[in-house]
């Protein structure tokens, strides 16, 4: 059965009561013309208002706020960031680029499109694995070329989750309920963009599905939201799942510093 779906532009303007009259403006985004959206893409809003006269530039989908810029470029995930559709369910969404003037007035740019199913996992891979990380002293410097966002892995143990929407990371807690540590990085979660395959799978930034706090257990990324980009090869016997990047190192050296080894199935 053939899907058709109408993309639209829509500018809407909303004026406070109160505000002065002012130029109109407009709002436009990387998305218009698109009816079936690609795994990811960059999301980039732009309107003809200038910046100084922008007080926030919101991307909802389907209606719920997902991210928030105030400065330009305003781009989805930050500068270089992707929209990665896989965690959205397959069908037909709203993806909105809202501009807020800082004299309270409105505009939109409104698509409808089609996202597509993500792809499977293997079933030899998927679910939950661990790894005990006892010595995490030789991990890459923090604020270095290989941890540039100077993401902290505490000792304990690492799970894994290899879901077909993302790569999900949890670190070691140590206390309970699970927080967030700051100081320490444990209680961290990621969520990680990756195309699965029978044997190796690519991966590349951060799946964002929702603005948050530093404070968040689930906030952040490996590296850099866009990435960058690896390959591992990944092998399973019995309970042992091991992952090895493709040409020995991952261009993400902390996530790899992780990543990289032999993990007992949990899940």
């Amino acid at each position: 059965m053939r899907v058709l779906v109408i993309a639209c532009v829509v500018v809407v303007l909303e004026s406070a009561a109160a505000a002065p009259a002012s130029e109109p403006f407009k709002v436009n985004s990387t998305l218009d013309g698109k009816t079936v959206l690609p795994h990811r893409i960059h999301w980039i809003g732009s309107t003809t208002l200038a910046a100084a006269k922008v007080r926030r530039v919101d991307f909802v989908i389907d209606r719920k706020i997902a991210w928030t810029e105030a400065h330009p470029p305003y781009t989805f995930a930050e500068s270089r960031g992707y929209l990665v559709t896989s965690w959205l369910k397959p069908g037909v969404h709203t993806f909105a680029v809202r501009v807020t003037t800082t004299d309270g007035r409105r505009a939109a740019d409104l698509v409808r499109a089609r996202v597509l199913p993500p792809a499977k996992v293997p079933p030899a891979l998927a679910g939950t694995w661990q790894r005990k990380v006892a010595d995490t002293s030789l991990a890459p410097t923090p604020g270095s070329s290989a941890n540039p966002t100077s993401t902290l892995t505490p000792p304990g143990t690492y799970r894994i989750t290899f879901d077909a929407r993302w790569i999900h990371d949890e670190f070691p807690c140590t206390n309970s309920p699970c927080t967030y540590n700051a100081s320490t990085g444990a209680g961290t979660e990621f969520d990680t963009d990756w195309v699965p395959g029978r044997k190796t799978f690519g991966v590349l930034g951060s799946v964002t599905t929702h603005t948050f706090k530093d404070s968040d257990r689930l906030a952040g990324w490996w590296c850099e939201t866009w990435g960058p980009a690896a390959t591992y090869t990944w092998s399973v016997s019995r309970n042992t799942l091991t992952l090895t990047p493709s040409g020995g190192s991952d261009a993400c050296g902390i996530r790899g510093f992780i990543w990289a080894g032999r993990w007992k199935r949990v899940g």
